[in-house]
This record gives structure tokens, C-alpha cells and sequence, in this order.
């Protein structure tokens, strides 16, 4: 009964641990007293032609919706020949957390090139809690007509 006790009173208080404050409609977590991991989120989209087959872009561009701002970042040969031969590709990431507000939903723009023609665009909301990205819409795996 003891050891019962002094579970519940840890469970207790490490749910109070959990500092959140509203701000009016919206929750906010105090990131402060959180503990994150060193793993690295990533949201990628999955490019399939109408066989299934990986879509091997030669250029993509990613966009903040709010205000045009350009997220797109480099990529050196190797990424991009793993990224063309699985046909998956990285929308947004934990690297993007100066552009991407905490416990805000920010709505982004893939496009994907082949050539000078776009083959794909598809809009995402994302949002940063205090430690990773999450995705909160947006298709991970689309079909591309060529």
C-alpha cells in the first residue's frame, strides 16, 4: 500500500510538473522545466508516379504561406540522389524552428520540379511544440501524374 501511496504522489507530481498557461484561446507550455531529446524530427512527403514507382524531382521549393517567405533549404548531391531514388522529400524539420512559431499552426507550400514544369504542390499546416515539429495536415504520400 506504501509503495502505492508513493506512485500515486510521483504521478501527482509530475503531471503538475507540467507547467501550461492560457493565453487566450490558445494553451501555451512553459518549454522551460521540458526535457527534449537530441533526435531530429523531419515531415517528409513521399512522391509515387500512378505505378507506384519513386518521382525523382530535380528541384523542390517550400514556403511559409503567411508572408512568401522561401524555407527551401541545400542540399548537397548525395542527399538529393537519396531523396531522388526514394522519391521522399523533406517538407519541413526541428531545423526549421525559427521559422516555425511554438504551439502555432503555420500553413507551408511543397512544390516540386521537374524541369521548369511543377509537378506537384500540396499545402501543409505544421506546428513546434517545445522540443520537435509535428504535422497537423497535409498528405505524406502523393500521387504524381507527369
Amino acid at each position: 500500500m506504501k509503495r502505492i501511496t508513493i506512485l500515486c504522489t510521483l504521478l501527482i507530481a509530475l503531471t503538475l510538473s507540467c507547467g501550461k498557461r492560457e493565453l487566450g484561446n490558445e494553451e501555451v507550455q512553459d518549454c522551460k522545466s521540458v526535457p527534449c531529446t537530441y533526435e531530429l524530427r523531419w515531415i517528409s512527403v513521399k512522391l509515387v508516379d500512378q505505378s507506384g514507382n519513386p518521382v525523382a524531382l530535380e528541384r523542390m521549393k517550400v514556403t511559409r504561406l503567411a508572408d512568401g517567405k522561401e524555407l527551401t533549404r541545400t542540399y548537397d548531391s548525395s542527399q538529393w540522389a537519396a531523396f531522388r531514388r526514394l522519391g521522399s522529400y523533406p517538407v519541413s524539420g526541428d531545423l526549421d524552428r525559427e521559422h516555425i512559431p511554438k504551439f502555432k499552426h503555420t500553413k507551408l507550400r511543397f512544390q516540386g520540379y521537374i524541369g521548369k514544369r511543377e509537378v506537384v504542390k500540396a499545402d501543409y499546416v505544421v506546428t513546434f511544440d517545445c522540443c520537435h515539429i509535428s504535422l497537423v495536415s497535409g498528405d505524406v504520400e502523393l500521387v504524381v501524374h507527369r
